[in-house]
């Protein structure tokens, strides 16, 4: 029996070869897969290795591919993400984020291991090694999401015969902390829309009064605008750029994120004076565009606009975390619920989350806050307390009401005054 790589093996009886080095190859199928095994040159000892194999495949004991290299399933799982991607079944920032930690972090470390040899001390490892370069929990748990996507891939072909994520202890695992959402106030508001440069005013005003993500906000095109109806049309999203791939218009986060956010007439006029003024004003191009027509990178408008314009407002003293668009997403989400009243699904609506669930988990003690405010409300509108604001009537003989003259409301007002506090 012949191969690709040229060497010969004769076939000394089922399942096994006699390689021209004098050794003995052992195989089984099972499941249309093969596994394999090169022995030394003692044929008893090749039966039974041949038998423990086949014993160790049933049992579920063996990989099908011992010697596969971590990079090289790496890379069959990569190829087959982006088929996902191109057919519509995933999303594209789902691609770049899992091919941003599969370069940056995984590759680097693992790529010449052989897959089937990697234990759970091995991920351990490369977790801790994030932390001492300076990775954050959120990001060291992105990697940590990355890798056990793809040994569950290799899991699933027999390529490895344990899940070695799956047994790390609790405490290896990282622990994003879960950022409060951080509302900005009226006067806070108005602060920061002061600092901002006239570029980034309408953009950070646009997320304030809107609450679009930071990459629906960048992947407005003016066909998304409709001033004349005043809606803007969210529809897309900016992908990012990676790699000489330019950033480009992708589809939203989830179906529930196509959605018609309505536009307060102020924020609609400065949006029609921006596109009289602006160089690239065609349907296709981007509303929030640089000065050669390109979109905006989000790092950019972060860091040197909003954390500028932050800094100068006095919104940000270094003491805490940076001031983020998502913020300002926290705080259109403050205005519907607490100033406008809207209930979870409402305003799940206008956010273009999932579902209400989620709205509610992460706007809860919002809501919370808006059913006591309207509690309280009415229980003290209700109290004798508050009823000494309403005008004093009295009855005359024919049955009419009538307001006591000044100085008589005067004295009615203490009287009633006296008998409340006296109960």
């Amino acid at each position: 029996m012949g191969s690709a790589s040229g060497w010969t093996r004769v076939r000394v009886e089922r399942g096994i070869y006699l390689l021209p080095n004098g050794k003995y190859y052992v195989a089984a199928r099972r499941g249309g897969k093969l596994w394999s095994r090169t022995i030394g040159p003692d044929l008893a000892l090749a039966r039974s290795a041949r038998e423990a194999l086949i014993g160790s495949i049933e049992a579920g004991l063996e990989p099908a591919s011992p010697r596969l290299r971590f990079g090289v399933v790496a890379g069959w799982w990569l190829a087959r993400f982006a088929g996902l991607v191109a057919a519509g079944e995933r999303h594209p920032r789902t691609l770049e984020g899992h091919r941003y930690h599969l370069e940056r972090h995984l590759l680097p470390a693992l790529a010449t291991r052989r897959l089937s040899a990697l234990t759970v001390d091995d991920v351990a490892a490369v977790l801790g090694d994030l932390r001492a370069n300076g990775c954050s929990a959120k990001t060291t748990a992105g990697a940590l999401a990355t890798l056990h996507s793809i040994i569950r891939y290799a899991r699933r072909h027999d390529w490895i015969v344990r899940d070695p994520v799956e047994l790390l202890e609790p405490h290896e695992r990282p622990r994003p902390p879960r950022r409060r959402a951080r509302v900005l106030g009226r006067e806070e508001v108005e602060r920061l829309l002061a600092a901002c440069t006239p570029r980034e005013h309408l953009m950070v005003a646009t997320a304030l009064y809107t609450g679009l993500r930071i990459s629906e906000l960048l992947g407005l095109i003016w066909d998304d605008v409709d001033l004349a109806r005043g809606a803007i049309h969210v529809q897309a999203q900016l992908s990012r750029a990676h790699r000489g791939a330019p950033p480009r218009r992708v589809r939203t986060k989830t179906e529930a994120s196509v959605r018609d956010v309505p536009l307060v007439a102020q924020l609609a006029d400065l949006l029609a004076q921006h596109r009289r003024r602006a160089p690239f004003a065609a349907g296709s191009d981007w509303v929030f565009a640089t000065a050669k027509g390109t979109p905006h990178g989000e790092r950019n408008v972060t860091r040197r606009g909003l954390q500028r314009a932050a800094r100068l407002a006095g919104l940000d003293d270094g003491s805490g975390p940076a001031l983020r668009y998502h913020d300002l997403r926290h705080t259109f989400a403050s205005h519907l619920i607490l100033d406008l009243g809207l209930d979870v699904v409402q305003t799940s609506r206008m956010l273009g989350h999932a579902s209400p669930t989620m709205t509610l988990n992460v706007y809860a003690h919002l809501f919370e806050e808006a059913r006591h405010m309207r509690e309280i409300r009415a229980r003290m509108s209700a109290s004798p307390f508050a009823r000494l604001l309403e005008p004093v009537r009295s009855t005359t003989p024919c049955g009419t009401d009538r307001t006591p003259a000044r100085g008589g409301r005067r004295a009615a007002l203490t009287q009633r005054r006296s008998s409340v506090l006296v109960r």
